[in-house]
């Protein structure tokens, strides 16, 4: 399976800030069981206080950069 970069927008319950987070996985669900863990991180809070919201895209590595797969599966 090819790695591929995972967008997620979440969302910090406590103060309600949202922003959006990317991981490097080969599924879309091995980026969403990993990210909280360092969204948690990131944010300096624990990770039941962050609440993951929509994939927002799917990337792809071409060279030292990223673009769009709109074609690939996950």
């Amino acid at each position: 399976m090819e790695t591929l970069r995972y967008t997620f927008e979440y969302e910090v319950v406590s103060s309600g800030e949202k922003s959006e987070f990317s991981q490097m996985a080969t599924s879309k669900e091995e980026a969403a069981a990993l990210i909280i863990a360092r969204i948690a991180d990131l944010e300096f809070t624990g990770e039941e206080d962050i609440k993951l919201g929509a994939l927002i895209a799917i990337s792809k590595q071409v060279g030292d950069n990223y673009v769009a797969c709109e074609g690939c599966a996950s």
